[in-house]
């Protein structure tokens, strides 16, 4: 018997679906089993499906459309092998993808979930590498959902255990829930490697429903927050999630803000028995925030990169709350 499923749901997703599964055959890892599961689709995904002739694929097909949490809650609930891989029907693997991540999960058996770094393709391109560690990963929930779901595989044994499942009423961001409930059962981690293809398009859910996924996953910020900080104000919360958890930082008045924000965590953190290590939390925060402080400086003072404009921001004295390696870096652009 395999000790592996991977899980493919699947509703309307024809245009790239045998990308999908061909990126799954292909694995570098071949002892697993393949469970797709088309949630009553009208276009010719069955079709596309159907055409595969491997052995490891097993088909089922929804008599009536489950939608994204149903039907995925459904594999997951059949599935009984060791572990569980998620792959979404528009998203790629790489070929060493599920080796390595099992050859990890077999090392280290106190980590019942495990994800990768990716990289964008379609409508937008790049790279994300995501937090690795189970305390990083902690303080990373403070800002977003800092895993990809068709990357992730989980240990089957602590869901059994845990009782975890997708919640309907995190619809849009129930992947984010899962991610935050499972630090309460097991340890996460994100092998630092892009090992998945990300597919950015207009038709996907995160890009139709954006403003009602900011809804939801603000929700779920506010958990991650109360972890470490259990009873915030109306006007902390609003702070946290508009200006800290954005980076929005429009001035230097908000990064003092963002500061003296930064500091009430630590001192609700170590009241609640340092939920995030310390060192970690300082060390985190202030990188986020450095970022978003960037963000702020380059769009203020340069927009175009000349040394007029790094002679302007060196007499504002903004640069003082910006690290010494960081300014170099801009200071050095500005002269080439």
């Amino acid at each position: 018997m395999n000790r592996v499923t991977v899980l493919l749901p699947v509703y309307n997703g024809a245009e790239f679906l045998t990308e999908t599964i061909d990126s799954v055959l292909n694995q570098t890892y071949p002892d697993f089993d393949f469970l797709i599961i088309n949630d009553a689709s009208t276009d010719n995904s069955e079709e596309i499906i159907l055409s595969y002739t491997d052995i490891r694929i097993k088909y089922l097909l929804n008599e009536q459309n489950l939608g994204s949490i149903g039907s995925p809650q459904k594999g997951m609930d059949l599935i009984q092998t060791e572990y569980i891989a998620r792959i979404d029907q528009d998203d790629l693997w790489l070929p060493d993808k599920l080796k390595k991540q099992i050859e990890l999960l077999d090392s280290n058996p106190g980590i019942g979930l495990c994800g990768t770094s990716i990289e964008l393709i379609g409508d937008r391109t790049g790279v994300r590498m995501f937090p690795v560690s189970n305390e990083l990963l902690k303080v990373g929930f403070l800002f977003g959902c800092l895993m990809s779901h068709p990357s992730v595989v989980f240990r089957k044994s602590f869901l059994i255990e845990s009782g975890l499942r997708y919640s309907p009423d995190y619809y849009l961001a129930d992947d984010y829930k899962m991610w935050i409930d499972c630090l309460n059962h097991t340890q996460i981690y994100n092998i630092p490697e892009v090992l998945v293809s990300y597919r950015q398009h207009q038709s996907q859910i995160c890009s139709v429903h954006a403003p009602a996924q900011l809804k939801v996953k603000n929700r779920v910020r506010l958990e991650m927050l109360e972890r470490i900080y259990p009873h915030p104000t109306e006007e902390e919360k609003e702070f946290h999630l508009k200006t800290f958890a954005e980076q929005k930082i429009e001035s230097v008045n908000d990064y003092k803000k963002c500061i003296a924000w930064k500091e009430t965590l630590q001192f609700q953190n170590k009241l609640n028995g340092f939920y995030i290590q310390a060192r970690v939390l300082d060390k985190e925060l202030n990188k986020y925030m450095q970022a978003g402080y960037k963000k702020y400086v380059l769009n203020r003072y340069f927009k175009k990169k000349s040394i007029i404009n790094g002679l302007r921001y060196a007499c504002s004295f903004d640069w003082r709350y910006l690290s010494l390696r960081r300014n170099l870096s801009l200071f050095y652009k500005c002269i080439l």
